[in-house]
């Protein structure tokens, strides 16, 4: 409605009967207008109590009349949903998406790749830790940074090739890479007012891997979280340490919580007995 004017368009076929327009306005006449053209001025009659009873109980009466058809694709969209939930967790999915992390670090940081991640192509530095033993630092983005970088600087500290820090995902999914390129230097590097852009800036070292498989392994669902492993045998050294398809381990122990990583190192090494868990601690000072 338009100051006085009622506007109308014709919908269907009109079967000869008179109709009601519902209207709010203190007018007590309006011009009907249909598909442009003025019809008729008439009253305007007020809605008494009577008639909003009766339009209610109209409106009521259809809707129960009125029936929605059910989705006839439902049983399938269920189905196809559950396909795609299982094929998601699957090993095989999860084993694509480690091997698309490690072409992404050869093509984006190509020779500087040592910078970032541990070199597994080259003879590792000898640590305290056994060539079967393993302690993953599972982090997540979502963790205050200055956490992140506690870590990272007590991963660096230590100073293991079998010490490294996990991430489950990429930053804002595998689609962009630039992300999670920032988010690793901004955690890597050892000075945060350095600019990638005017030099080479100066990086911990401490390795940091994605791996999903890892998380999914152990079973890891809140961060931070470390898990020391041993007995670790390994079928290829070029894919995934949570792929239980590749690597078989003798036991791991699990500590949770936002401490010190030197302090849950510590707590696993008391329930664990490990002498090497003992001598990297002494690394660091932090042997009690």
């Amino acid at each position: 409605m338009v100051e006085d004017t009622v506007h109308l368009r014709k919908v269907g076929v009109c079967t000869g009967k008179s109709g009601r327009a519902y209207i709010e306005t203190k007018l007590k006449k309006v011009k009907v207008v249909v598909e442009g053209t003025l019809w008729k001025e008439t009253e305007v009659e007020g809605l008494t109590v009577p008639d909003l009873a009766n339009t209610l109980s109209n409106a009521d009466r259809l809707a129960k009349e009125m029936t929605v058809p059910g989705n006839r694709h439902e049983k399938e969209m269920a189905d196809l949903a559950g396909t795609l939930d299982s094929y998601y967790h699957s090993d095989e999915f999860q084993l694509r998406v480690k091997s698309e992390t490690e072409r992404i670090k050869s093509e984006v940081f190509g020779d500087k790749i040592s910078g970032y991640y541990t070199d597994k192509g080259k003879e590792a530095p000898k640590g305290k830790l056994a060539a079967s033993e393993r302690v993953y630092v599972f982090i997540s983005s979502a963790m205050p940074l200055a956490t992140i970088r506690n870590y990272a600087a007590s991963v660096a500290r230590l100073g293991d090739p079998n010490v490294s820090l996990v991430m489950r995902g990429f930053v804002d999914g595998m689609t962009k890479i630039q992300p999670t390129i920032g988010f690793i230097a901004s955690v890597l590097q050892r000075d945060q007012a350095c600019r990638p852009q005017d030099g080479d800036c100066e990086m911990l070292p401490a390795g940091l891997v994605v791996d999903p498989l890892l998380f999914r392994r152990y079973r890891i669902d809140q961060v931070p979280a470390v898990v020391y492993t041993r007995g670790l045998k390994t079928e290829d050294a070029g894919l995934s340490e949570g792929d239980p398809k590749n690597t078989t381990i003798s036991d791991h122990y699990a500590a949770y919580g936002d401490a010190r990583l030197e302090y849950l190192l510590d707590q696993i090494r008391r329930e664990s007995g490990s002498d090497s868990l003992a001598a990297l601690l002494t690394v660091s000072g932090d042997r009690k």
